[in-house]
């Protein structure tokens, strides 16, 4: 059966057609290697299901406008990449809940065999969290999101200042720590991680070093237990935070790319978010690289459209703003080299060298002059300001983020006052006065 199921999404993966506007990462997933399992991550951007969520309520509402329900179609569009990577082992960024992905694997993934399934709160005001969809049992499903994070060691300089104050620090997401076992008794435990987003550098920094120290704690009590930490890590291989991961001996699995190594971090084979940046990364520690294939590393592509995203809906054809990121594992200790990985077709990676080789070179950003403060009060009028039925905000009509609320959910104000009498506050994007 098991056999069924891989030969057939592999067979799906080569018919799927690429997007008309890809630009980075393979057009098609490699195939599945005999005597391999497949380890990959995926950030699902947001990914929220069709049930209210009582506690997720105002700004942030999971049924709301900001940014309510994920559609059929793009929930269609994300199970075809995951179909077509088909992995063994899937960690996801940016999924509501436990109850969320079970209800898309049951709705969307039914016969990819994923009978395991894991998530837990990371603590994050948002409601998104870490899952991971496993073929093999789930062991040990821990998070940290009261961890103290303000009692790590940097040691040694260049790390980002921590902001005067600030003593209180926690995981903005608390990585999601699993095990699982695959039915020869090989064992993998993994951290899936995403890390801070945006210039907290500094708190990216801690994040990992609290991370390395629990790797740290694990390999004292078993040096050969295998260990991944994989995911959206937010940062690209030469930020400090990466430093800290490969300082401590993790090793980015995509660096080891064998027969394909002739692409490297500047090809965008490799990059894995619709910016153009390497920020998704499988790491494995000296014990499960020796499991490695190397070379069998990849990056999926999908739609790269662009499109402004606070404006205007997601396009049609567009699973996330992240690719998929995907290796393959021999599970016996140390026989990662007992079996080969295949080169990269062109096939698979024409369109985007093709797109590389076209696009106009970056022009330098010139920092713009600051605005000059506006004192004066917003102009009150009819339906001058507006609001969600469901969030405590409320916005200037013609702020962006009004724009995005339903007809069906919005409420005007014709002054400031009508909308605090109704127990709504003024928006921080408009900043209505």
């Amino acid at each position: 059966m098991a056999a069924m199921i891989i030969t057939t999404l592999s067979l799906l993966a080569v018919l799927l057609a690429p997007s008309p506007h890809h630009k980075y990462g393979l057009t098609e997933a490699m195939p599945r290697l005999d005597g391999t399992i497949r380890v990959a991550s995926y950030n699902m951007l947001n990914f929220f299901d069709q049930q209210d969520d009582p506690s997720l309520q105002g700004e942030y509402d999971d049924f709301g406008d900001n940014p309510g329900p994920t559609s059929f179609e793009r929930c269609q569009e994300l199970a075809a990449s995951i179909k077509a990577i088909n992995a063994d082992v899937l960690a996801l960024e940016e999924i509501e809940s436990l109850e969320a992905i079970e209800w898309f694997r049951d709705r969307f993934l039914e016969g990819m065999g994923y009978d395991h399934a894991a998530a837990k709160d990371v603590g994050y005001y948002r409601g998104v969290e870490q899952g991971v969809l496993s073929r093999f049992p789930i062991t040990n499903v821990s998070t940290w999101p009261k961890a103290d994070l303000g009692k790590v060691n940097r040691t040694g300089g260049g790390w980002a200042d921590v902001p005067p104050g600030k003593t209180d620090i926690k995981f903005q997401r608390s990585p999601l720590f699993v095990t699982v076992r695959t039915p020869g008794g090989y064992e993998l435990s993994l951290f899936a991680v995403h890390h801070k987003a945006g210039r907290d550098r500094w708190l990216r920094e801690a994040e990992a070093l609290q991370i390395v120290d629990y790797i740290s704690q694990l390999s004292q009590q078993d040096p050969e237990k295998n260990i991944i930490v994989l995911g959206d890590f937010n940062a690209q291989p030469w930020d400090r935070s990466m430093q800290v991961y490969f300082r401590s001996g993790m090793v980015d699995a995509m660096t080891l790319r064998g027969v394909n190594m002739k692409y490297d971090d500047a090809s965008p084979l490799r990059r894995t978010h619709t910016s153009g940046r390497i920020i998704d990364y499988i790491l494995l520690n000296h014990a499960a690289l020796g499991e490695l294939v190397a070379g069998s590393g990849f990056v999926l592509g999908t739609s790269a459209e662009d499109y402004d995203w606070r404006n205007d809906p997601i396009p049609a054809g567009y699973a996330s703003d992240h690719y998929p990121i995907v290796i393959d594992l021999v599970p016996r200790d140390g026989e990662g080299d007992s079996v080969t990985a295949s080169m990269w077709p062109r096939s698979a990676t024409g369109t985007a060298l093709a797109a590389a080789a076209k696009a106009p070179k970056p022009t330098p950003r010139v920092a713009s002059p600051a605005p000059k403060p506006n004192a004066e009060p917003a102009a009150s009028g009819p339906g001058a300001f507006m609001a969600s039925k469901r969030s405590k905000k409320f916005h200037k009509s013609t702020c962006h983020n009004a724009k995005r609320i339903k007809e069906s959910n919005q409420v005007t104000y014709d002054s400031i006052e009508e909308a605090q009498e109704a127990g709504k506050e003024p928006a921080g994007c408009c900043k209505p006065s």
